[in-house]
């Protein structure tokens, strides 16, 4: 018997969720055959190294059976899906989110020998049907697990089912020791090196990350600090927005827009502040890669960010004025103090003493 791991897609926009599950399959019983099912395409390098990694190569309108010749694809393409498993039945199915599980959990109602574990990653009101999938599905081999202790609360009000804080983590030593030299890190960023400070941020380049803010909000602070620079590492839709909102505010040349690093993990000691600005998370490792790497963050006060830096300062409203004072606050203090007790506050130690046990078991199961 296998473990079969079932992700959306590879690629960019991918790379967290790849290493959060990366680090809970390498908890399977040792010698367990392990396979990731991408049911889009893309690279998924993260999860190359515990089992390979396969690729149905389907369309988001197929995976969803939108319109009617997406709705007959969508048939074919579950009927042969079908007919693998039970091939090649798996011990464990892991499945990442609802729109994953709308697609595949159906055909495992039967498969009596299998257990299913749903992973949800981010904040999202389910629909009526997936809620009734969920429900539907035999309990006593399905587990519901959120990466936090908020969204499971958030979820298991809306299913009506337990779900399980299944809170990820990141272990530390590992992690420290994996970061480049902070010269290193910001010519592989391409930005300058030594003179001023530099400001951080990692994301996906989306409206609810919230940058457009955080651009707005530390304008005054560049203008004001001609050798200080704010650099944005990832990509996406809103690139050409922030952009123009720079050049509106007379900072462009300030402000590094340096698109996707599949290193930045590696990357953090080329700042001296990290800033996260979300509107919504369902986790998010930007913040516990910042301070397990002893950078300090200034963030949005969101639920998940409280309940993982248990009560420690650097959490704001999202009003722009906020965060505004607040850079010009904290970038004048000291600023190693802040990543002082927010280290403390996160215990990275014991949440990956706690992450370990708890997912052994989950998968031993």
């Amino acid at each position: 018997m296998s473990v079969l791991n079932v992700m959306w897609s590879g690629g960019g926009a991918f790379v967290s969720v790849h290493k959060v599950h990366r680090q809970i399959l390498q908890l399977c019983k040792p010698g367990e055959a392990i396979e990731t099912l991408l049911l889009q395409s893309g690279d998924a390098a993260p999860l190359s190294d515990v089992g390979c990694v396969t690729s149905l190569g389907l369309s988001s309108a197929r995976i969803k059976g939108a319109g009617l010749v997406g709705a007959l694809q969508r048939v074919l393409d579950r009927r042969r899906l079908a007919k693998r498993l039970v091939q090649r039945p798996s011990r464990l199915v892991l499945i990442d989110g609802i729109g994953v599980a709308a697609f595949i959990l159906p055909l495992l109602t039967k498969l009596t020998a299998t257990r299913v574990v749903v992973l949800f990653h981010g904040s999202k009101r389910l629909k009526a049907e997936h809620i009734a999938l969920l429900r539907g599905f035999p309990a006593d081999r399905l587990d519901l697990v959120a990466v936090s202790a908020t969204l499971a609360a958030e979820l298991e009000e809306q299913v009506g089912r337990n779900v399980l804080n299944g809170r990820v983590a990141i272990e530390p030593a590992a992690f420290r020791s994996s970061l480049l030299p902070r010269e290193t890190a910001q010519r592989v960023l391409g930005v300058p090196v030594g003179a001023g400070r530099t400001i951080g941020a990692v994301g996906r380049l989306v409206p609810e990350k919230g940058f457009s803010r955080l651009v707005t909000a530390i304008a005054g602070w560049l203008l004001n600090n001609p050798e200080d620079r704010l650099v944005i590492v990832g990509e996406g839709v809103e690139r050409e927005h922030l952009k123009a909102l720079a050049a509106e505010l007379g900072v462009l040349n300030q402000i590094h827009l340096v698109g996707h690093h599949a290193e930045a993990p590696r990357l953090y000691s080329a700042f001296d502040l990290i800033c996260i600005p979300s509107e919504q998370e369902g986790l998010g490792l930007v913040l516990p890669e910042a301070v397990i790497a002893c950078v300090p963050v200034l963030a949005s006060d969101l639920a998940v960010f409280r309940e993982q830096l248990n009560g420690a300062a650097g959490l704001l409203p999202s009003a722009t004025e906020v965060w505004r004072d607040a850079l010009n606050s904290v970038l004048v203090e000291d600023l190693d103090s802040l990543a002082d007790v927010q280290r403390a506050g996160m215990d990275a130690e014991g949440v990956w003493a706690r992450f370990e046990a708890f997912y052994q078991h989950l998968l031993a199961r």
